[in-house]
């Protein structure tokens, strides 16, 4: 996040046990991230936290603010956020999102995100109007090449609430400025190894069983449906799924359904003004959530007063 721009990191730990908080004492240290600590027993519904997300961004002093997962990775077309033009005349950017190609071998994604290796970096694009009903009408597609939902940064002024997962911010009443990214996308990575989806799916059933209302409304429909699967073998086959072999990832590749990232905003870039903006040269601010077994209530309402 430092490399693209990011001024500073606040991460919030729901009782991650994967040596996550080890990686970044040292980063504390030196200034660069601040950790805050939730507590992944206590129940809190979700105006509560929003309202802690507001204050906190406020706090923090930046201008601008992105809220994500450690799983997403914001990939900005000249390899800085600062660079974005939007920055200057928009209150709300969204940005497009896209899961990342995994093969039995390993993901394809360089290990260094940087403007020269977009190329290597491969993406599914599939879109369609319903992903749930998508699902639940072809049970054999992969979850995986579906585009899920975008993300955004928002201007820290005008925001007043954050909705679940970070998918949008609310600015009350007031009138904002709401742009599509032109030079911006968002990798994610909902599917690595095996082992990591099967404790992924462990921690969603012991939410499900402690927690149930966090899912009401439909909220996290796709962790309810992994967590049902039940019968032996059934979370194996849902991961096998996701994995793209040589064959099915040529025809992948051959239909549209993958593409790299460097593709993607090289098709973006026509709708970039011949004249650019300089560089944003104000405070970028990251809120990084490292979960283990935590999700929120999926109400969404604005705060109007902070801390209460």
């Amino acid at each position: 996040l430092r490399h693209i721009g990011v001024d500073h990191i606040i991460v919030s730990d729901a009782g991650s046990t994967d040596g996550t908080l080890d990686v970044l004492e040292a980063e504390q240290r030196a200034g660069h991230v601040t950790v805050t600590h939730v507590d992944p027993d206590e129940i809190v519904d979700y105006d509560t936290e929003s309202a802690r997300a507001v204050a906190l961004a406020r706090a923090s002093g930046a201008e601008w603010v992105l809220f994500m997962d450690a799983d997403e990775f914001f990939i900005p077309a000249t390899g800085s956020l600062k660079d974005c033009r939007h920055l200057h005349d928009a209150d709300i950017i969204v940005a497009d999102r896209f899961n990342v190609v995994v093969t039995p071998r390993h993901l394809l994604m360089p290990a260094t995100l940087a403007p020269r290796h977009s190329g290597s970096l491969s993406l599914f694009t599939r879109h369609v109007a319903d992903f749930r009903s998508y699902l639940e009408t072809h049970p054999h597609a992969p979850f995986v090449t579906v585009r899920p939902g975008p993300k955004v940064m928002a201007r820290v002024s005008v925001a007043t609430a954050v909705a679940p997962g970070g998918h949008d911010v609310g600015a009350g009443d007031r009138s904002v400025r709401r742009v599509a990214a032109t030079d911006l996308i968002v990798a994610h990575v909902p599917f690595s190894t095996k082992d990591r989806f099967e404790r992924k799916v462990a921690n969603i059933r012991n939410e499900v069983e402690v927690h149930p209302a966090y899912f009401a409304g439909g909220y996290a429909w796709h962790w309810r449906r992994w967590a049902e699967m039940t019968a032996p073998g059934a979370i194996d086959a849902e991961f096998a799924l996701q994995v793209s072999d040589d064959g099915a990832l040529e025809g992948w590749r051959r239909e549209g359904i993958v593409r790299s990232a460097e593709e993607l905003l090289a098709e973006r870039a026509p709708m970039i003004d011949a004249v650019r903006e300089p560089s944003f040269g104000g405070r970028l601010w990251a809120d990084v959530h490292a979960w283990s077994q935590r999700l929120w209530h999926p109400r969404f309402r604005p705060v109007d007063a902070l801390g209460h």
